[in-house]
């Protein structure tokens, strides 16, 4: 029997490359290492399984000869169903490819290049068939909510290719991971793990503590006063920095520019700070603020750059030379 379909070279290529990373190589899964294509009247279908993912990819066909086509499904192994989405790839965005399968082969063609590769003698692993599997996993829901279940993320990461949107669902079948995008859906099987309440990161700050009973930070704490000193230094320093550059005196200038810049760097952090964790913001406020009342902060600053693997001896050396260097006249 001879069957034909017709369909856009785009997507016969993105049909099997989202499929094929859920492909068993032939060294993990012997039965697994093929790709079954599954035409029906107006749909090919592109379905790789291993041991833990099942992956369909689904094309709409297009062309006169589609509408009236008999149902078709071959398999082609590995390196087949990769030189195939290869050759489809470099055709051009709107080109259709006809495909046409025979016993032995899967020919396809466009009115510029064609393509030939053997059908596999692989029969598809996957018993009693992918749409009566993949049909029990998405079925209707019943109301009752499946527990979590837990998941391998290295196989989490064979669904990268599918698009930029998927819609995650756990079957109520079996638990399994279901991975639904547009033109797509996927089984992920769960890990036998068993279930173990996560800590409560939901519904707590950064340190852990119940949101619910953190308090409100105060409207006039030290977050306020230095965020308000910071915002004055920047105004003011450009009045500044224009009457130190009318007088002539740049040195002047570049200090009051540096001392904008600084506070400009701390309004920003603290402030990106607070929209991550209110509460902590204001606590460094407060810490910040009894260390600029202590005079300690540069010191700190000495002994933080030190931790760092930084030299600040040999910034307080380059300063006291470029003091003593001799001025241009």
């Amino acid at each position: 029997m001879i069957a034909t379909s017709i369909l856009r070279a785009a997507e016969l290529a993105r049909i099997l490359d989202q499929t094929a990373p859920h492909r068993s190589k032939p060294d993990t899964w012997q039965d697994g290492s093929v790709t079954l294509l599954d035409a029906d009247p107006v749909r090919l279908h592109a379905v790789t399984t291993s041991r833990y993912t099942v992956a369909v990819g689904s094309a709409a066909l297009s062309g006169p000869d589609s509408a009236k086509g008999e149902p078709w499904s071959t398999t082609l192994q590995d390196d087949d169903a990769d030189s195939l989405a290869a050759w489809a790839r470099t055709r051009g965005y709107d080109e259709d490819v006809r495909l046409i399968v025979a016993p032995d082969r899967l020919e396809a063609s466009t009115l510029t290049s064609s393509l030939r590769v053997p059908v596999s003698a692989t029969k598809f692993p996957l018993r009693g068939g992918w749409r009566p599997f993949i049909a029990a996993r998405v079925e209707p829901s019943t109301g009752t909510a499946p527990k979590p279940v837990a998941l391998d993320t290295a196989t989490l990461r064979r669904w990268k290719g599918i698009g930029d949107y998927v819609w995650l669902g756990v079957s109520e079948h079996d638990g399994s991971l279901l991975v639904l995008g547009e033109d797509f859906v996927g089984v992920q099987a769960p890990v036998a793990k068993g279930w173990q309440a996560p800590l409560a990161h939901a519904s707590a700050a950064a340190d852990g503590r119940p949101v619910e009973v953190l308090p409100l930070p105060d409207g006039d704490d030290e977050f306020s006063t230095i965020r308000w000193e910071m915002l004055r230094r920047m105004v003011v320093a450009d009045e500044a920095i224009k009457d130190a550059r009318y007088a002539g005196d740049g040195a002047l200038a570049d200090a009051f520019l540096a001392v904008a810049g600084s506070s400009h760097v701390a309004v920003r952090a603290l402030r990106a700070l607070e929209r991550i964790d209110a509460r902590r913001a204001h606590e460094v406020a407060a810490a910040i603020s009894d260390e600029l009342d202590s005079g300690e902060f540069i010191e700190a600053a000495f002994e933080t750059a030190v931790a760092l693997s930084l030299d600040p001896s040999a910034w307080i050396a380059q300063y006291n030379a470029s003091r003593t260097a001799p001025q241009e006249s």
